[in-house]
């Protein structure tokens, strides 16, 4: 029903609370209540579906296995006392679920767990809609007053357990260094304080957060970085398991570098000196007070929330707070207490903390003697050092880090720009108000969400990038090593809601800021004078530091199979596309100097994209544009072709790719089918969209809900710069089903599907096709979605800014037939079909040993030489193709045999 009424639904399991929710078009809105109920009233649970879904169970624990948060979360729980709840494994898989226990016994245990806490006296519900009040009440009474109560208190967990008697011993005396899968080296210290979910009023924890975690100048992550010592701090406890009814654990996570981890006394020094710094400042009011102004700015000019992002926090929010404080019990400070922060600054001084280090270099040369069972990490746990008691025991607060000033940035005047008297009529889409040979700027003045936010995205396009992984290699070290240079002047900017991105994409940069309007200027001038004299300002010591955090990132990014998966798909789709692979291949040979070189070639031809919205003036937009190409001083690119994006024709038939998983312990697989139809057309697209309106639930049901292949299913339209297809995609484990018979369900599904089109009646066929076009007709709601959409026609150079409208047109004129007559064409007719299967496989035999598959030699250096490695192909799998099969056993070598499209644009000329 949800699918079919363009809606979706979803539920998400913490460890006390259990949330469902689902969003719908309002016209729909009492039909699903009525289903939603019935899951509360009437729940199903049946013996099949039960037994079925722990095959999902299993397959959403191995996807997330190798994630270095989960695992060192389930660490830290494995220190719990026995007896705590802490120390529970709280994921689920086969082995809690199937293995140790019974069909029968597990569906017993199910339904006595649902009627003993699934009562409606402890439940709470929010429901939103453009609807009355009344309205809504009526159908809440109508549909939910039926949920059985069955009166028994919650059990109250509180009264034996606490942040006292959580962990055992070891965790607060032991020093535990543990060896991550992932390329990671960061040391965390955390300390279990008191439950603080009810101490709202004056959020202490949150203020010591926002202290100990300032990274402007004088602070503690600012003197790290100085010193070489670290890259990142992150301070603070999120919900779950760090923060929830019986403790609190707030940890100072911070991010090594190799200098650092060499050193961790000298880091263990500054934030012990930081927590002795807050012990004699104590309190500060005028802090306090400052961050109340910027939580409450953000609080009333924030933009509104989507309805089912809404409705899941508050529904969580009235467990929690009274009901004058539902909507603003999270996120506003009501009072200042200093004897409550005080509390928290005495229990972070006492000395009880856990020290833990990860790092793929081991640590002082140890070996790892223990591992945990649920996720099988490895590590061990010596002794506290002696020295670093004593650094405890005697640390005094230093000279170079202090508590921060007072934020410049802060904006005092939110007028709104369209309210002033005399204002012309807003044009209700950008409107190109400069242009020269180098730059265009768009600009829209908002008067719909009538907030004091802008925004100003900047593409700064260049040949380089696009042209050799070499130069994108070194595009993303250019913007890293920027990031870099400005995050200790800028932090305070980004406190007081003025947020920046710079990263590099396909053809050169993307900077984009946003936020209050009044002093955005300011710091885009910042940022782009920064780039502009960076080859003046190279440092080897940072570069250094930048190249090794970089060639972590890209490691960790070849660990995902998904990633490793679209990579390879675009590596042979698109023109010029560099991967991850080849630009690691290249980053690790790079200097200060050809940073430099870069720096300067890069603006000498260079085309800039700009636009500028919201509450701004045009002569505002227009002098930004001034300053930013003062800043750049760059010239024009001298061929524009050297900046065309074209995609590749896959040639008639099947084509398999087939690679490994770089890691070898890992039995995730991910495979697309992706198939592709030619060039955009306003009928192809609209015909595409609502193919997959359509399949998106069948495939659901039968590849994830009846076969169980993964957790994952998903099918998605593909836009390669103007060449459109559409893909399914399926993360499977390879221990529980082979690659090649993902592939088959797949394309068995793809022959059940075409019955499912010719019997679909034509009232759901068209139910499915009106809530496609509804979609086209939902209103913004923020004005970064509006701009977005307006971004990506100016980036494209397609200028289509009503293009929703437009497209729902052609939408409305689509039948049955022509979905059937596309259908047939993409998937079933062998002289048509054009079919691309990317797998990236797993390890079938789920190695015992967690070592990363890419470092080698002594002492866990990551390894430079990552390649695919193609899987050797088994004719005896060709069962039911279609067509002709080809394997492909370089990508390379086939991608250069293929034919490039023209550059190609739609055109919503007369409807064909």
């Amino acid at each position: 029903y949800q699918q079919k009424c363009g809606g979706f639904d979803n539920a998400v399991t913490d460890l006390e609370e259990t949330t469902f929710y689902f969003e719908i078009d309002d016209e729909h809105l009492e039909g699903a209540l009525d289903r939603f109920a019935s899951l509360f009233t009437e729940p199903l649970m049946l013996r099949d579906s039960i037994c079925r879904e722990r095959d999902a169970v299993e397959s959403e624990f191995q996807t997330n296995k190798n994630r270095f948060s989960s695992r060192r979360e389930q660490l830290l729980a494995s220190l719990g006392r026995d007896d705590h709840p802490c120390s529970l494994f709280s994921w689920g898989n086969l082995e809690t679920l199937k293995d140790n226990i019974t069909d029968d016994e597990l569906y017993k245990a199910l339904h006595e767990f649902q009627q003993r806490h699934y009562s409606a006296h402890r439940m709470h519900f929010a429901v939103q809609a453009r609807m009355s009040l009344d309205e809504l009440e009526a159908l809440t009474v109508r549909y939910f007053s039926a949920i059985p109560c069955n009166g028994q208190p919650a059990d109250d967990l509180t009264a034996v357990y606490s942040e006292r008697n959580a962990f055992r011993d070891e965790f607060y005396n032991k020093l535990f260094i543990v060896k991550p899968i992932s390329d990671v080296s960061q040391l965390d210290i955390t300390w279990c304080l008191p439950p603080s979910v009810k101490d709202y009023h004056v959020k202490p924890v949150d203020y010591i957060s926002y202290v100990m975690g300032f990274e402007g100048k004088n602070s503690l992550t600012s003197y790290l970085r100085r010193n070489s010592l670290a890259l990142d701090v992150q301070t603070g406890a999120s919900y779950g398991f760090e923060k929830n009814s019986l403790y609190t654990l707030f940890c100072v996570s911070i991010t090594l570098t190799d200098h650092g981890l060499d050193n961790i006394d000298e880091i263990l020094r500054a934030v012990y000196a930081f927590v002795r710094l807050l012990q004699r400042e104590g309190p500060s009011e005028r802090l306090f007070y400052e961050l109340q102004e910027l939580e409450a700015n953000s609080f009333r000019y924030r933009k509104e929330k989507e309805a089912s992002d809404n409705v899941e926090e508050l529904v969580v929010n009235m467990r929690y707070y009274p009901p004058k404080d539902i909507i603003t019990g999270s996120e506003l400070y009501f009072r200042y207490d200093a004897a409550e922060i005080q509390r928290v600054i005495d229990d972070l001084n006492e000395g009880r903390f856990n020290l833990m280090i990860s790092a793929t270099k081991p640590y002082r040369n140890v070996s790892y003697d223990q591992t945990e069972r649920w996720f099988g990490t490895e590590y061990t746990a010596l002794d506290m050092p002696d020295e670093w008691r004593r650094l405890w025991e005697t640390a005094q607060p230093m000279d170079e880090i202090k508590l921060q000033e007072k934020n410049q940035y802060i904006s005092t005047n939110f007028t709104i720009l369209a309210d002033a008297d005399g204002k012309a009529e807003i044009p209700a889409y950008p409107e190109q108000i400069f242009k020269d040979e180098i730059g265009e700027l768009w600009f829209r003045q908002d008067a719909k969400f009538r907030l004091p936010l802008a925004l100003m995205y900047f593409h700064i396009i260049s040949p380089l990038t696009f042209n050799d992984p070499r130069s994108s290699a070194l595009t993303g070290f250019f913007a890293s090593m920027i990031k870099f240079q400005i995050a200790e002047d800028l932090y305070p900017a980004e406190v007081a809601g003025l947020n920046y991105e710079l990263y590099s994409a396909e053809k050169g940069l993307l900077l984009k800021v946003d936020g209050y309007n009044e002093k955005l200027p300011i710091i885009v001038d910042e940022i782009t004078a920064a780039m502009g004299r960076f080859s003046e300002k190279v440092n080897d010591g940072v570069f250094e530091v930048i190249k090794v955090k970089l060639e972590k990132a890209y490691y960790n990014e070849l660990m995902k199979p998904n990633k490793l998966n679209r990579d390879a798909r675009l590596k042979v789709v698109q023109q010029n596309h560099w991967t991850t692979w080849e630009k690691f291949e290249y980053l690790k040979k790079l200097t200060p100097d050809d940073i430099r070189q870069f720096a300067r070639a890069f603006f000498a031809g260079v085309k800039l994209q700009v636009l500028v919205q919201g509450n701004l003036e045009p002569e505002t937009a227009r002098q930004v544009m001034r300053t930013v190409m003062r800043n750049f001083n760059g010239s024009s690119i001298a061929d524009p072709k050297s900046i065309e994006m074209r995609a590749k024709q896959i040639p008639v038939g099947d084509h398999y790719l087939r690679i490994r998983n770089f890691r070898e312990t890992d039995v995730n697989t991910v495979t697309t089918n992706f198939y592709q139809a030619g060039p955009v057309t306003p009928e192809l697209n609209a015909c595409l969209e609502l193919l997959i309106s359509l399949l998106e639930e069948p495939l659901f049901d039968i590849l994830r809900t009846k076969e169980q292949l993964g957790y994952d299913v998903s099918t998605s339209l593909r836009d390669n710069y103007g060449i459109l297809g559409y893909s399914i995609t399926v993360h499977s484990q390879e221990n529980k089903f082979t690659y090649n018979h993902i592939d088959q369900r797949i394309e068995l599904f793809n022959r059940h599907f075409i019955d499912i089109l010719r019997n679909m009646s034509s009232e759901d066929f068209g139910l499915v096709k009106m809530s496609l076009m509804h979609r086209k007709l939902v209103g913004d709601t923020e004005l970064k979605n509006e701009a977005s959409r307006n971004w990506g026609e100016i980036t494209t150079e397609e200028y289509i800014f009503n293009r929703n409208k437009l497209e729902l047109e052609r939408i409305q004129q689509l039948t049955m037939e022509d979905v059937i007559a596309l259908y047939e064409q993409l998937v079933l007719n062998s002289i048509t079909r054009r079919k691309l299967c990317v797998q990236v496989v797993g390890n079938p035999d789920k190695a015992t040993t967690d070592a990363p598959a890419a470092t080698g030699g002594e002492g866990g250096e990551v390894r430079h030489d990552f390649q695919p490695i193609y899987l050797p192909h088994d004719e005896a799998t060709r069962v039911g193709e279609l067509g002709q099969r080809r394997y492909i056993e370089n990508i390379d070598q086939f991608s250069s045999t293929l034919m490039l499209y023209p550059v190609t644009k739609v055109n919503f000329g007369k409807p064909e």
